[in-house]
């Protein structure tokens, strides 16, 4: 951005351009109507003393022979005021600044005309003889002839001329007042703009006017601050999660690594290589699982399950769940029944699968010989508010209950942390990745839904979920 552009933008120039803009219009519009009002009044008052000199010279002239009038104008009356006398048929019988010779009749003449109807008139016309604004005051004399005052006048626009250079020197010092009082507003008005702290911007005396700026700065600022704590969190997040990672395949790492080795170096005896290989076997599919979860988490960071969403009904994944489940429960001896009826949301249909393998997954593993796992999905009959200051909407609600031994109250926040196990000894004895409710939570959130824990300790465990339904 150039220095020119930016002066233009400048505060100082906007004030100097609005204010001398107004001082000029001002200037201009009270010029020309105080100049015209002047006008009218002078020329008023120029023409009621014309009419009463009008008067004067015909009390005087009637006062003495007509055939004397000629040589009393000649002699009495002459000056800057034009006089002329004319006789009733309008012929005119003497001017003071014209050959009578020369001169038309005047018997048409506005003036002369009004005179001898009324006696006496005055108006202003242009003269053609003399080709300028003039005003005429004639009175009728007793013998029927008409003596005329003329005074010539400069016209409105003339006058106006006149005042034009007295304008333009108002002008010239009014834009030298405005810059002046424009540098010193400037000044004024930016003390208290320049003295703003922007590190607490609500705090700060300043003009109303500004406040909308403030606010929206200070909603920036504490949006800003969010995001930063966020990315801050976001990081730590990670470091732990790759740190995590680390510590839980180095574990089965060991134990194959070590157990190869001793089947390699012939220091297993036969009878145990088939142990040893279920051991390797068990310990591979734990990193293979780990593996598993930690792509679907990276794939869920991502986004990476793709924006155009499919009708998913909630029913029938959560039986092909149960379904591909049925083995492990029964291993466990733990029952798995899935009940209510078809429930539509808008989705992925792969991670709605992964979703509910979890659920129902972690309610087999973190149970008891002979318990249960029973999953209700359905259409709730009453509106919900999935997010707070939203519009209830229609829900689908799916409800996983188990009879495992429950989580405690202090720690239902905490379980969908990656990594978090409630018991870290029964864990690591299940199998567990400690991943799964970590993406149970993703997953619900990537469907714009709510997920909560409910159930005392001791008593089982029931995660409610609810979506919008589709």
């Amino acid at each position: 951005m150039s220095p020119t552009h930016l002066r233009v933008k400048s505060l100082a120039g906007k004030i100097f351009t609005g204010v001398l803009a107004f001082t000029m219009g001002v200037i201009l519009v009270l010029g020309v109507a105080m100049t015209t009002i002047y006008y009218l009044s002078y020329e008023h008052d120029a023409e009621a003393e014309l009419a009463a000199s009008a008067q004067d010279a015909a009390a005087y002239l009637n006062a003495s022979p007509p055939d004397a009038n000629i040589p009393a104008l000649e002699e009495q009356f002459a000056g800057l005021t034009r006089y002329t006398l004319i006789a009733p048929d309008g012929w005119v019988l003497y001017d003071s600044a014209a050959d009578p010779a020369t001169m038309e009749n005047h018997a048409s003449r506005p003036e002369v005309r009004e005179a001898g109807e009324n006696g006496q008139a005055a108006t202003m016309r242009f003269s053609a003889t003399l080709g300028t604004d003039t005003v005429y005051a004639a009175v009728k004399l007793d013998d029927g002839s008409i003596i005329r005052l003329s005074e010539t006048r400069h016209s409105l626009l003339a006058f106006l001329g006149d005042m034009l250079v007295p304008l333009i020197v108002a002008v010239c010092v009014a834009a030298v007042l405005v810059l002046v009082l424009s540098k010193a507003l400037t000044s004024r008005i930016m003390k208290p703009i320049d003295a703003l702290n922007f590190a607490d911007p609500l705090e700060n005396e300043i003009y109303e006017e500004m406040d909308p700026l403030l606010i929206r700065i200070d909603e920036q600022q504490r949006r800003l601050l969010l995001q930063n704590r966020e990315l801050a969190e976001a990081e730590n997040m990670r470091r732990d999660f790759s740190s995590n990672v680390s510590h839980e395949m180095k574990t089965p790492l060991q134990v194959i690594s070590g157990y190869a080795e001793l089947m390699k170096n012939d220091m297993v005896q036969p009878d145990d290589r088939q142990k040893f290989a279920a051991l390797i076997y068990e310990e591979a599919q734990a990193m293979r699982s780990l593996i598993n979860d930690v792509l679907t988490l990276s794939r869920l960071d991502e986004s990476a399950f793709g924006d155009d969403p499919v009708l998913i009904d909630l029913h029938a994944v959560a039986g092909r769940v149960a379904g591909r489940l049925a083995s492990f429960a029964a291993e466990q001896g733990v029952e798995v029944r899935v009940e209510g009826s078809a429930a539509h949301i808008a989705g992925s249909e792969t991670l709605a699968e992964e979703m509910l393998y979890n659920l129902i997954e972690n309610g087999i593993r973190y149970n008891h010989e002979g318990g249960s796992v029973a999953m209700l999905v359905g259409r709730e009959t009453e509106p919900c508010v999935l997010s707070e200051g939203e519009d209830p909407v229609e829900c689908v609600c799916v409800r996983v209950s188990d009879t495992g031994p429950g989580i405690p109250e202090e720690l239902r926040d905490k379980v969908f942390e990656r990594f978090f196990r409630v018991d870290k000894s029964r864990s690591k004895e299940t199998g567990g990745t400690g991943l799964g409710l970590a993406i149970v939570k993703h997953a619900v959130l990537y469907h714009h839904g709510t997920i909560k824990v409910e159930g005392a300790e001791g008593e089982g465990t029931t995660f409610v979920l609810r979506f919008p339904a589709a």
